[in-house]
């Protein structure tokens, strides 16, 4: 069984473009094997020193294609457009498109196959003193696969992009510890007995794992509407900022002994 960190490990250089940049439109696409997960929310970006209430765009036309079939996503409220009839298919190709203002965004990502959490559990950090998730997947061989994992703790969600690749563990059964950099005892990432703690497991494909991998190492946070002092890769095209994927999802819950 190899031991992973999730912070610490190998990945390609990737060169962040530290700079005060015009205002863009971002847009964050989802589409998941969970039944009726397909969700746009789209919004302007704000320079790093501003504040971080960005502004959400209403009266964009959003359409997810599917091979030969469109799907047309809803506007529910201010810059959220869903269709809870698209359920994602590991294996397919999906696309979107964006018009917004008279400007056009595509982006494409093709949803890979499901990998699941063998377990979770609570597991204290390396000096003892804090306690944090720990998951065990088994890694498919030859698949190229790359990994976010989302975590709430009592319904909260912490806020680190924790992510992981088969770079060096194809294959292989990993062990990983979501490692929140609690640093104080009171610190409320720290969790404590009792705590209901939640992992929600995507398997990505390269460039939306790429945009994680960015975005972590530019200095932002797991929000996609949040500010980073750089702008994570992106596979939008068109001049927006901000991700599409099309990922699948395993969830599981534990309580903190």
């Amino acid at each position: 069984m190899l031991i992973v960190g999730c912070i610490v490990s190998c990945s390609k250089v990737i060169d962040i473009d530290v700079r005060q940049a015009d205002v863009k439109y971002v847009i964050e696409g989802m589409i998941t094997n969970e039944p009726g997960n397909c969700l746009v929310q789209i919004g302007r970006s704000k320079n790093f020193n501003e504040r971080n209430d960005f502004e959400k765009i209403s009266g964009a036309a959003v359409h997810v294609f599917d091979n030969d079939e469109v799907f047309e996503l809803q506007e529910t409220e201010p810059g959220r457009y869903e269709n809870a009839l698209l359920n994602g298919v590991p294996g397919h190709n999906y696309r979107l498109e964006v018009v917004v203002d008279g400007q056009t965004f595509n982006s494409s990502s093709t949803m890979p196959q499901l990998v699941t959490m063998d377990s979770l559990y609570v597991s204290r950090g390396p000096f003892g003193q804090f306690k944090f998730a720990t998951i065990i997947y088994s890694d498919p061989a030859g698949a190229n696969n790359g990994y976010r994992f989302v975590q709430y703790v009592n319904g909260v969600k912490e806020p680190t992009v924790f992510w992981e690749n088969d770079e060096f563990t194809d294959g292989q059964s990993v062990t990983l510890q979501l490692d929140a950099s609690a640093d104080e005892k009171d610190d409320p990432r720290n969790i404590k007995t009792g705590d209901e703690v939640l992992v929600v497991m995507q398997t990505v494909d390269e460039p939306v794992f790429e945009f994680w991998y960015s975005l972590r190492a530019g200095g932002g946070d797991g929000d996609g509407f949040a500010a980073a002092p750089s702008n994570p890769l992106t596979n939008i095209v068109g001049g927006a900022l901000g991700y599409f994927s099309a990922h699948t999802v395993d969830r599981r819950t534990v309580v903190a002994p």
